[in-house]
């Protein structure tokens, strides 16, 4: 692992500089939207990110023009670390947006 600014949630680290993300020593392999979204979600853990705020920030549109997109690469991400983790702490908080929760 690289020494780059990171977050570390518990066996999770996710490195800014080199776009890494970790579960314990082992690469997740991210696209580099997924690593935005991802690292977007966890810089503002533990609050709530709305799909708005997602739409604007990681896919520079509106909320209607990316819901689905929204979808999708969430869906993939969570895919992703459930690979190494036992459960994905990506919620879903209904009406509101995303949550990043601790391992």
């Amino acid at each position: 692992m690289s020494n780059s600014p990171k977050i570390m949630i518990e066996n999770l680290a996710v490195i800014s500089g080199c776009r890494e993300v970790y579960y314990g020593n082992k690469l997740i392999e991210m696209t580099g939207l997924e690593f935005n979204l991802l690292w977007l979600l966890v810089k503002n853990s533990p609050e709530i990110v709305s799909r708005e705020r997602i739409a604007k920030h990681i896919f520079n549109r509106r909320l209607l023009e990316a819901n689905s997109s929204i979808n999708m690469h969430i869906s993939t991400i969570r895919k992703k670390l459930l690979n190494h983790a036992k459960y994905s702490p990506i919620k879903t908080i209904k009406g509101q947006g995303y949550l990043f929760i601790t391992f």
